[in-house]
């Protein structure tokens, strides 16, 4: 082949790789919630050919200037910073679970359109129905539960995660579905949306069993009622209906026995714990909690180091007798492992960079706005008893969904 002819055939084959980096983007959305593996070998064949397709350069570069890759290079930056402050002991290499914060710029890189972002929140969304659909097949036994129903009842209904995972996607798929459902002009689609949200919120509620989602749904439901009163507060017929499905929702949560159920092992862990000191699931929170205020008092400002609570809480405990029920890797709070780590001041900023990302999404067009600022709720009120950024399920799915965020808002906004 010559070289004239190989020059004009180049393009092409980039542009071909440029395509297929976009659906290895889409397949590691799709496998979020299925398999870990899946994702990692999706993604990294998504990093090889964004380098090989057309128009490297220029994408990367339009990419970088986009809000979300802004404030994950922010935050990557100061856990960079916290690492070198940590560089003296054993745990610097902590910051390699955090190179998911680079792979907003990928996303954003492939992902150059609002139609292909749109489509990243579909994979997500259709691998989440797969998981749903199997959930509930469990229940009516189609499918045999996983082998942990023998350690943990409540795993009876999940599906290639834990609970609480699952219950978090769960919540994902079901506010992506009302969002859309809410400006759906098919009636057939809309009903089909409403139907994935019924469904859904039924699994997290009655069969899951996972206090993470119970706390989230509060932050949800208080939003999703703000919405209907903006939208529908002139028509009090529809605000009446809206109303009475949202409140009949939750009598029939309060009253469900799952969920009696859960609420009093909650109350039993605490007693355990105060009257024992027993390592239950609330009660090692508490603990977790109680022993990490003494860490942040230490170094205040800016933290022991990335990586740094483990060591400064084994330490602290080392000397402790029967305490292996207690002896986790994080303290399960994301503000207190901030603080524990990266400071007063690396808290601020963490911060400083939520409020920005909700000030920035409340300028997204509708049906994004609504799902983005309920996937910021989620990750908030999930935060507040979970180290999230920890775990490779949520941090992944959390950062690969935000990295969708439709460029559209962005061009809309350098226009006006």
């Amino acid at each position: 082949m010559s070289l004239r002819r190989l020059a004009s055939v180049v393009p092409a084959i980039r542009s071909r790789l440029l395509e297929l980096g976009r659906w290895s983007v889409l397949l590691a959305l799709f496998f979020v919630p299925i398999a870990k593996p899946g994702t990692n070998i999706a993604l990294f064949l998504a990093l090889l050919l964004a380098l090989a397709g057309s128009d490297m350069r220029q994408r990367f570069t339009r990419a970088a200037h986009e809000p979300v890759v802004l404030g994950c290079a922010a935050w990557f930056t100061v856990l960079f910073l916290s690492s070198l402050h940590a560089a003296g002991s054993a745990w610097p290499g902590e910051l390699g679970s955090y190179k998911v914060l680079l792979y907003p710029l990928l996303v954003s890189a492939l992902l150059t359109t609002p139609q292909w972002r749109t489509r990243g929140l579909f994979a997500f969304a259709a691998a989440a129905v797969l998981v749903l659909l199997m959930s509930w097949s469990q229940l009516f036994g189609w499918m045999a539960p996983p082998d942990m129903t023998d350690v943990f009842e409540a795993y009876r209904y999940t599906v290639f995660n834990d609970y609480s995972q699952q219950g978090l996607q769960f919540l994902m798929l079901a506010v992506m579905a009302a969002s859309f459902a809410a400006v759906a002009k098919s009636p057939v689609m809309r009903v089909s949306l409403w139907l994935i949200v019924a469904t859904t919120l039924a699994n997290v509620i009655f069969l899951l069993q996972s206090r993470t989602s119970y706390l989230t749904i509060a932050p949800l439901l208080l939003y999703g009622g703000w919405r209907l009163f903006v939208a529908y507060g002139k028509s009090w017929r529809l605000l009446v209906g809206g109303g009475l499905v949202i409140a009949a929702l939750v009598s029939a949560a309060s009253f469900a026995p799952r969920i009696q159920q859960r609420l009093n092992a909650a109350l039993n862990d605490i007693s355990q714990y105060q009257l024992n000191h027993l390592g239950t699931s609330l009660g090692i929170r508490l603990e977790l909690w109680r022993r990490t205020l003494p860490i942040i008092a230490a170094a205040p400002w800016v933290g022991h180091g990335l990586g740094a609570w483990r060591h400064e809480y084994n330490v602290q405990t080392r000397d402790a007798a029967n305490f292996d029920a207690f002896r986790m890797g994080h303290p399960h709070q994301e503000a207190l492992q901030i603080l524990a780590e990266e400071g007063v001041i690396g808290l601020a900023i963490f911060i400083g960079l939520l409020l920005a990302l909700a000030r920035y999404l409340m300028r997204l067009p509708q049906p994004q706005r609504d799902f983005f600022l309920c996937l910021l709720i989620i990750y908030v009120s999930a935060g507040m008893v979970n180290c999230l950024l920890i775990d490779f399920v949520h941090r992944h799915g959390f950062l690969l969904l935000l990295a969708c965020i439709p460029v559209l808002a962005k061009q809309e906004e350098a226009q006006a």
